[in-house]
């Protein structure tokens, strides 16, 4: 299939999101207009493949579209970077059957469909620190009923089908696509959370719902590899780090507008002049480039490299996720510091400030990320070592 983007048709479609989700302003709140305004702008295409209707997009225009959401609403583009991540994999995995790739391609095209992955749970946390789930799949006739509760599913009410790890017969973990129009799916609401308020991450129950044989994907022993390659994680990973690239973002530009308006005293000189403002802002706008630069050059070797060189750089979207992330705490932070009593109140700088925090507890959390980056340093020299 051919992926080559068009930059008009997603420059257009970006300009259309934004604009559409600045004139809704949801803040704190998710707002059915924010998706909405997505699938009506076309943006929900930007990674479906040209030859099958969509925008063409790959990882680095991935990262441009979400990045540039996030500078506007944190939620918003959080919501839309988990059906992103989705749908580039899918068409980068070899792993997924190809009537079950061309049915998903067809309802994001066709029906405007939405789509997101469901594996965390309340009790085991993140699947990507290991485990069995506690959803189950009990074989039936032609397909199979899977019963349990996933959390954290990111715009959960405008979904229309969702990836679903369970607990199969055999002991290994299924993944299958559950269409959430499906008997049996509740959509309850989400947490009363710190940052990322709007983004509707609510509570998936799934109650002895059917899922045919072909919804699923496949089948692996618990702590083997995904049979589908690196690009899930890897997608995930860099979809996450643009979206709170763009928070940060976002905050290093209000501050700067609100720096250079205030000027208080005799009003004679702007807060964006004092040294000690510029040292903050410096620091801030030094973060956030360093960021993008790490998360852009990963972004295009990724999509340049050939298939099986791809796992090679999945440690590289690691250190772009923690660098991305840390680079929107920091930014956030500083912003906070600039603006005082102003940024404090509730707004766009103190949002940010929450919702940047968020980007911690995605994976790969930072400790696992360094830890990873020590072994290979350690693994590597030792092998000069030897050799």
């Amino acid at each position: 299939m051919s992926n080559a983007a068009d930059p008009t048709r997603v420059a257009d479609s970006l300009a259309q999101a934004v604009e559409a989700i600045e004139a809704i302003d949801p803040g704190d709140r998710y707002d059915p207009a924010v998706p909405a305004a997505i699938v009506s702008s076309g943006l929900h295409l930007l990674c479906l493949p040209a030859d099958s209707g969509g925008l063409g997009g790959g990882l680095p225009e991935a990262v441009a579209v979400l990045s540039a959401l996030g500078a506007v609403s944190g939620s918003a583009a959080l919501g839309f970077a988990m059906h992103t991540h989705v749908v580039g994999s899918l068409y980068e995995s070899s792993g997924w059957p190809a009537p079950l790739r061309a049915w998903l391609g067809r309802i994001v095209r066709d029906e405007s469909a939405l789509l997101n992955s469901a594996a965390t749970e309340e009790d085991s946390g993140s699947p990507a620190r290991g485990g069995l789930p506690a959803t189950l799949a009990v074989d039936a006739e032609g397909g199979v009923r899977i019963t349990g509760e996933k959390t954290w599913t990111t715009w959960l009410p405008a979904l229309r089908a969702a990836q679903v790890t369970a607990t199969v017969a055999s002991g290994g973990i299924g993944n299958y696509v559950v269409d959430l129009t499906s008997s049996g799916v509740e959509r309850l609401p989400g947490f009363d959370a710190l940052g990322m308020r709007g983004s509707a991450s609510g509570r998936l129950v799934l109650k002895d719902v059917f899922v045919p044989d072909d919804r699923l994907i496949g089948v692996r022993e618990a702590g083997q590899p995904d049979p589908r390659g690196p690009a899930p994680g890897a997608w995930f990973g860099a979809a996450v780090a643009a979206v709170y690239l763009g928070v940060g973002e976002g905050a290093r530009r209000d501050v700067t507008r609100w720096a250079i308006d205030r000027r208080p005293g005799d009003g004679s000189t702007a807060v964006a002049d004092l040294p000690t403002i510029g040292v903050r802002l410096g620091r801030i706008d030094a973060a956030l480039r360093s960021a993008r630069i790490v998360l852009e050059d990963v972004a295009r070797r990724w999509q340049a490299a050939a298939g099986a060189e791809r796992g090679g750089l999945v440690a590289e979207i690691g250190l772009a996720k923690v660098t991305a992330t840390n680079a929107a705490v920091l930014a956030t932070d500083e912003a906070l510091r600039i603006a005082g009593g102003p940024g404090f109140l509730a707004g766009r700088i103190e949002r940010a400030f929450r919702d940047a925090r968020g980007g911690l507890i995605n994976p790969p959390l930072d400790d696992i990320a360094y830890q990873g980056f020590a072994r290979r340093l350690v693994d590597d020299e030792r092998a000069r070592s030897l050799g």
